[in-house]
């Protein structure tokens, strides 16, 4: 067999070669984009979620601290779980304007670094979530009460009070994606309703990945 005809078989060989891997790419890539969409629908409908029960329950709030203005403890107190509750709605409303702006015909790392953000801005807005939890522990204080709680009923208060305060501090600093080797943390994480864009990033990941590797 002459020189050339070997070679050229080589030749037809890698054209082969290369259009078995674009299709290929092709193929992993459409199984991967519709999972990607999959994922980013369903945190899209997490959040419309978030946005209606949050301003029902903020409303509900609302009218608490209104009919309850006598009781300047249970006023504050649910006032500020209110408005933790209005910083998160407009934060899932945020999300839900970011998300139109995702589109998985953009180039990979353009699509990756939109849902970073948003996966950023979502944790935070958990983390700081928690830390509405030592007003849970004194809005049903009264006037009365305080008056006549007496020291070991103030003693364990202030103690639990102390305790839910540190907790939700130490979460808020704790429950970041620099820690997310956690087990915990990544479970902690993904129950706030973030496991649909972590899971879409690791699909653009595999996407590109097996690109480079082609």
């Amino acid at each position: 067999m002459e020189e050339s005809t070997i070679k050229q078989m080589w030749r037809d060989y890698d054209q082969k070669l290369e259009r078995a891997l674009q299709l290929n790419y092709k193929i992993i890539r459409e199984m991967q984009t519709k999972k990607i969409e999959d994922h980013i629908n369903s945190f899209r409908r997490n959040q419309v979620f978030g946005v209606v029960v949050g301003i029902l329950f903020t409303v509900f709030l609302v009218f608490l601290v209104v009919n309850s203005l006598n009781n300047i403890y249970f006023a504050i107190s649910i006032g500020l779980i209110a408005l933790f509750n209005v910083f998160a709605v407009a934060a899932y409303i945020r999300h839900l304007a970011m998300l139109e702006r995702v589109s998985i015909t953009d180039t990979i790392t353009h699509t990756q670094e939109k849902l970073a953000v948003i996966q950023s801005s979502f944790n935070m807005v958990s983390r700081i979530m928690i830390l509405q939890t030592p007003f849970w522990c004194t809005f049903w204080y009264n006037q009365q009460l305080v008056n006549h709680g007496g020291t070991t009923f103030w003693a364990i208060n202030l103690t639990v009070l102390a305790l839910f305060t540190i907790l939700s501090v130490y979460l808020f600093n704790t429950l970041t994606y620099k820690n997310i080797h956690r087990k915990w943390v990544r479970s902690f994480i993904e129950s706030f309703g973030g496991k649909k864009i972590i899971k879409a990033m690791e699909f653009l990941k595999e996407i590109e990945e097996y690109k480079t590797e082609s």
